[in-house]
């Protein structure tokens, strides 16, 4: 049988973001991607964050390790990051730094030096599209803090966590001078240093750096509230301020809450006055990526939450942090939702029944994780992650 002009079969057509499909095609444009297809990022470059054809999408992949500790890799956590149906790894390239060996269903990285590691990656699904991204490997010394979300108690331990599976992946006493600390919250700065308040009320509590790997505490921030006060939440500005709210007669009918920065050198600044009339229970602030602090208060103060009939739960408090401008956003849906840390795109608290619930800043509403049986009062995510 005689082809018609210009009729071609099993044309491969590579578009510029790494992105390969199989087409019957008449009259062939190749100057031209697919109309799916980014021919380049917003950096110029031509290696997206992300690729994308026919519902296939590969996305950049950041993870952290310590110098000299095996990272494992797993297939399955490749494909988890991605979109797509019947997904495989096709292949994973070397790194620019470090070592990379490929075992039966993960793969292996080790570094003797910090640094960041790339690699690239492609996947291919049932359809034999093929798409590629990066696995980014941030490389950091021993003390820095590598899991993507940590809680904490006063039980004394600190718990690394998968935040999006809820499954606890590492469990190290934290000790100050050889003895327990009790942890009631905690924050991880952008350079991933791990900072934890304890529970002294009597001397205001004060804030320790931890190693992440050994839970070993040294004291980094003496009397973060006035004695006989109670520090309520924990988390960091960009400029390197310690956020905290101080709790005012603590468990007295009198109760007020504060909003205090505390920068390096022990000086106080306020941010929101007791004044505002706000008050929290449990609870926390947490700086999100979006420069905003969000701060969690209770029903009684909150105007969201009392409209709603909502007794007990807690109502979200936007403030920038530069101007203090504040507006309420949204009255959670359960209560008493303590711990709150941002990660994998989105906020994760701990209730006091020990599930972990992912929370939609911009209307409250929650959705259950897991149920870990651990209650944590602190948590922090992971920056080095974002």
């Amino acid at each position: 049988m005689k082809m018609p002009k210009y009729q071609l079969f099993g044309i491969i057509v590579v578009s510029a973001v790494s992105v390969v499909s199989f087409q019957n095609c008449s009259q062939a444009n190749f100057s031209q991607a697919p109309v799916n297809a980014a021919s380049s990022t917003t950096d110029g470059s031509n290696t997206p964050d992300s690729a994308t054809y026919d519902g296939l999408k590969a996305n950049d992949i950041t993870l952290a390790t310590n110098v000299g500790v095996t990272l494992n890799i797993s297939t399955a956590s490749i494909l988890a990051a991605n979109s797509g149906s019947s997904l495989k790894v096709q292949s994973v390239g070397s790194p620019n730094l470090g070592a990379l060996t490929a075992k039966a269903t993960s793969y292996d990285y080790v570094s003797s030096v910090t640094g960041t590691a790339t690699m690239s990656y492609t996947i291919v699904d049932g359809q034999n599209n093929v798409a590629s991204a990066k696995i980014i490997i941030k490389v950091v010394d021993s003390s820095i803090a590598t899991a993507p979300f940590y809680g904490c108690n006063t039980d004394g331990f600190l718990y690394s966590l998968d935040p999006q599976t809820g499954t606890v992946l590492k469990t190290v006493k934290m000790t100050y001078n050889g003895a327990k600390l009790e942890c009631t919250d905690m924050v991880i700065s952008s350079s991933g240093e791990l900072y934890a308040k304890d529970n002294e009320e009597s001397v205001g509590s004060n804030a320790y750096k931890v190693d992440a790997t050994t839970g070993i505490a040294t004291l980094y921030q003496r009397n973060l509230v006035t004695r006989g006060d109670r520090a309520v939440g924990l988390t960091l500005l960009a400029d390197g301020k310690l956020i905290t709210s101080e709790e005012h007669n603590p468990g007295t009918s009198s109760q007020t809450n504060s909003l205090i920065a505390i920068a390096a050198d022990g000086v106080k600044t306020t941010v929101i006055p007791a004044s505002a009339g706000y008050t929290m229970y449990g609870g926390d602030v947490k700086l999100l990526p979006d420069g905003y602090l969000y701060w969690t208060i209770t029903n009684a103060t909150s105007t969201l939450c009392k409209n709603a009939g909502a007794g007990g739960n807690q109502g979200i408090l936007r403030i920038d942090p530069v101007s203090k401008a504040t507006k309420e956003v949204a009255c959670m849906d359960k209560k008493n939702i303590f711990g709150l840390g941002f990660a994998s795109k989105a906020l994760y608290g701990f209730s006091e029944q020990g599930n972990l619930v992912r929370v939609d800043v911009n209307t409250g509403k929650t959705t259950l994780v897991k149920a870990t049986g651990l209650v944590f009062i602190g948590a922090a995510a992971n920056p080095i992650l974002w």
